[in-house]
C-alpha cells in the first residue's frame, strides 16, 4: 500500500523534472538560438540599406541634379521572435569629415579669391544597442562600408582588405570612379573666333554635408537614411584663373586629377582661353583664363548634396 501511494508521487516528481528540464533547454538554447538567427537576419537588412544608400549617394554625385531626394528604411532593432518580443535597438549617426579633400578657387583680374568651394565628405554608421548576437555595425566613408566591431575595430565590406580599397582609389576603378565625380570642368569652343578660344567653361563641383538638426537618430524601430541635393549655379564674367589644390589624401588626389584632366583637355582644345600654369606643389593645380579679348562665361554648379538620418 505504501509503495501504491509513493508511485504516484514519484511519477508527478519525474514529469515535473521532465517539465522543468525543457523550460530549462526552451529558455536556454532554443530562444536564444531563434533571437541569435532573427538578429542576424536584422544586420543583414542593415547591411543592404547600407549598400544601397551608397548606391544613391554615387548616383546623386555622379548626376549633380538640383532637388534630388533619396531615402533608404534602416531597422535599427531587432532580434525578436514569436516566443520572445523583446527587441534590440541601434542609432545612426551622420558627421562631417574633419577637412576638404579638395579646395577650387577662382581670381578676378586683380588675383583676388572671389569664390572659394570645398569639396567635403561624410561619414555615416549604425551601431548596434544590446545586440542577441554580436556588436556589428557598418560604417559608410570615401564611398565604401566598413564592417564595426565594438566601435573600434574597422575591416571593409566589400574588399578583402585596406590595401585592396586604396588601390580602387588608382585608375578607372569604382572609388576612383566615385572620386573623379566630385570635380569636373567642361567647356565651349568660340566658333567664331580663331586661335583654339573657348566662349564658355563650365566648372562641376560638388560637396556632401551634414543635413542641419538630423545627424542623429537612435531606437529600436525604423530609421531611414535620407540624401537631399541643391545645385547653386552662378556665372562670372572676370574670372583670370582657377585654382585646385588637393588634401593629398588618395580621395582628394583622385578629385585633383579630374580637375586637371578635364581642364588639360581644355588647355589642348582652347589653348588660346586655358592656360596651365606648372607649379612646385603636386597638390596644386592653376590655370590662367581668358586671354583679354574675346568675353568668356564661366559658370560655376555648385552641387551641395546634404545627408541626414530620421
Amino acid at each position: 500500500m505504501k509503495d501504491d501511494a509513493i508511485a504516484p508521487v514519484i511519477a508527478v516528481m519525474l514529469i515535473l523534472a521532465v517539465v522543468v528540464t525543457v523550460i530549462l533547454v526552451w529558455n536556454a538554447v532554443y530562444i536564444p538560438s531563434q533571437k541569435q538567427a532573427s538578429e542576424i537576419e536584422h544586420l543583414r537588412m542593415v547591411e543592404s540599406a547600407f549598400l544601397h544608400f551608397s548606391s544613391d549617394i554615387g548616383d546623386a554625385v555622379s548626376a549633380r541634379q538640383d532637388n534630388l531626394q533619396r531615402s533608404e528604411p534602416v531597422q535599427l532593432g531587432g532580434g525578436d521572435c514569436l516566443s520572445s518580443t523583446l527587441r534590440s535597438g541601434g542609432s545612426l549617426l551622420v558627421m562631417d569629415e574633419p577637412g576638404p579633400v579638395y579646395s577650387l578657387t577662382l581670381y578676378d583680374e586683380s588675383l583676388n579669391p572671389v569664390n572659394h568651394v570645398n569639396g567635403t565628405l561624410v561619414n555615416l554608421s549604425y551601431e548596434p544597442v544590446g545586440n542577441f548576437w554580436q556588436d556589428q555595425g557598418y560604417r559608410w566613408q570615401h564611398g565604401f562600408i566598413n564592417v564595426t566591431k565594438h566601435q573600434t575595430l574597422q575591416s571593409p565590406l566589400d574588399y578583402s582588405t585596406m590595401a585592396e580599397v586604396n588601390q580602387e582609389f588608382n585608375g578607372t576603378a569604382s572609388l576612383g570612379t566615385f572620386a573623379r565625380s566630385f570635380g569636373s570642368a567642361d567647356y565651349t569652343i568660340n566658333q567664331s573666333a580663331t586661335g583654339g578660344n573657348c566662349s564658355r567653361i563650365v566648372l562641376n563641383a560638388v560637396r556632401l554635408s551634414t543635413s542641419p538638426g538630423h545627424p542623429f537618430v537612435s531606437g529600436n524601430g525604423f530609421g531611414s537614411l535620407k540624401l537631399t541635393s541643391a545645385v547653386n549655379t552662378t556665372r562670372y564674367d572676370r574670372i583670370a584663373a582657377v585654382s585646385v589644390r588637393s588634401d593629398r589624401s588618395l580621395f582628394g588626389n583622385a578629385s585633383l586629377e579630374s580637375w586637371n584632366s578635364s581642364f588639360g583637355a581644355g588647355a589642348f582644345t582652347c589653348s588660346g582661353t586655358i592656360n596651365y600654369v606648372p607649379q612646385p606643389d603636386e597638390s596644386r593645380r592653376d590655370y590662367v583664363i581668358g586671354n583679354g579679348k574675346e568675353p568668356l562665361d564661366l559658370i560655376l554648379n555648385d552641387a551641395r548634396i546634404e545627408i541626414g538620418v530620421y
